[in-house]
């Protein structure tokens, strides 16, 4: 899921942060705002070039599985 990805990458310190993070619209993942909290992502979309997970305006990182 979303908040477990951004715990994980280190953009958030717990799931509650992530959790109050996404509630009030600060998630984008490849510049499309994420509302829901069960939000989630397959395999597929993390190949080639993974995906950009943005904290507010100007913490981002990217994701890429290998």
């Amino acid at each position: 899921g979303i908040m477990n990805l951004l715990v994980a990458c280190g953009l958030c310190a717990s799931n509650g942060e992530a959790r109050r993070l996404i509630q009030q619209g600060g998630v984008l993942v490849n510049d499309r705002k994420v509302a829901d909290i069960a939000a989630s992502f397959d395999q597929a979309d993390f190949q080639g070039e993974g995906v950009i997970i943005k904290k507010g305006k100007k913490v981002y990182h990217r994701a890429v599985v290998k």
